[in-house]
C-alpha cells in the first residue's frame, strides 16, 4: 500500500510538472545563450520548490530541450529586482511648466477665468480662433478658423497679446486635441486670432461687424505675467465632433459672398 501511495504521488507530481512545462505561462526561467532574460515571474506551487521536485523538473527539461535553447529553473528568491520592469511605471510630466496641458492647470485657469469675468464682465474676455492650415492652399478668401475657447485678462495690467502668449501652450495643445485631423500635425506652427468676447454666435452668422485679428504667440515679458491675472475657458466639442468654425479671408473679414448668409 505504501508503494502504491508513493507511486500515485509520483504520478501526480509528474503530471503537474508536465503541465507546467508545456504551459505558455513563463516560469521565472533564463536561457543559457545569454540573449534574453525572462522578466515576468509567477508564483509556483509550493511542491515545485522542494529539492526532489526541482531535480525531477531538471531531468524532465533535459530530455525535451534542444541543444541550442535550454532552460533552467531558478528559485524565485534568486531573481534580482533589477531584472523586473514594472508595467505601472510613472509617466513623465507633460512639457510646458505651469501651463502644461494637465488637468490641474486647465482647472486652475478656468477658475481664474471665472473670477476675472465675474469682476469685469465680457469686456475682459476675447474669443480665440486658430487658422486651419489646410484651407489656405486653394483659396485665401475662404479660410476656415476653428473656435478654441475664450481668454480673460485683467485689462488694467495685462494686454490682449500677453494674455494669449502666457497661455499659448494650453491653447495650442487644446486646439490639436479637439481637431486632431485638421490641426494635430501642425502643433508649434498654428496661427491664433482673437475676436471680441461672446461674439461667436454673430461670427457664425457671418456678421461683418465681427472681425478677427491675428495675435503673436511669443511676446516679450509674457512669462512674467501672473497666472491669476489671466484665465481660460476652453471649448468642448459636443455636436458629434463637428466643432465650431467660421469662414474668413486672410485679413480676418467675412468674404463678400457670405455677408447676409446663415
Amino acid at each position: 500500500m505504501i508503494c502504491s501511495s508513493r507511486l500515485l504521488q509520483t504520478t501526480v507530481v509528474a503530471i503537474a510538472i508536465l503541465m507546467l512545462s508545456t504551459s505558455s505561462i513563463p516560469i521565472a526561467t533564463s536561457y543559457h545563450d545569454g540573449n534574453y532574460n525572462m522578466k515576468h515571474h509567477h508564483k509556483l506551487p509550493s511542491f515545485v520548490n522542494h529539492p526532489s521536485t526541482l531535480s525531477t523538473v531538471n531531468q524532465h527539461k533535459h530530455k525535451h530541450n534542444t541543444s541550442t535553447n535550454r532552460q533552467q529553473v531558478v528559485p524565485l528568491n534568486m531573481v534580482e529586482e533589477k531584472d523586473y520592469t514594472s508595467p505601472m511605471r510613472k509617466r513623465p510630466a507633460p512639457k510646458g511648466g505651469d501651463v502644461s496641458y494637465s488637468n490641474e492647470n486647465i482647472l486652475r485657469q478656468q477658475r481664474y477665468y471665472n473670477d476675472i469675468r465675474k469682476a469685469g464682465g465680457s469686456d475682459c474676455v476675447q474669443d480665440v480662433y486658430v487658422k486651419d492650415p489646410g484651407t489656405t492652399i486653394d483659396n485665401v478668401d475662404n479660410i476656415r478658423y476653428w473656435y478654441v475657447g475664450k481668454v480673460a485678462r485683467c485689462t488694467g495690467t495685462v494686454s490682449s497679446e500677453l494674455a494669449i502668449a502666457r497661455q499659448i501652450n494650453l491653447l495650442e495643445e487644446h486646439a490639436t486635441r479637439i481637431r486632431p485631423v485638421e490641426l494635430g500635425r501642425h502643433f508649434g506652427s498654428l496661427e491664433f486670432y482673437v475676436a471680441p468676447g461672446d461674439t461667436e454666435l454673430l461670427a457664425t452668422q457671418n456678421n461683418p461687424s465681427v472681425r478677427i485679428q491675428k495675435v503673436a504667440k511669443d511676446v516679450e515679458g509674457s512669462e512674467g505675467v501672473p497666472l491669476l491675472e489671466v484665465g481660460l475657458d476652453l471649448s468642448i466639442v459636443t455636436n458629434q465632433g463637428q466643432g465650431l468654425f467660421i469662414i474668413r479671408t486672410e485679413d480676418g473679414i467675412v468674404p463678400p459672398h457670405l455677408i447676409g448668409g446663415e
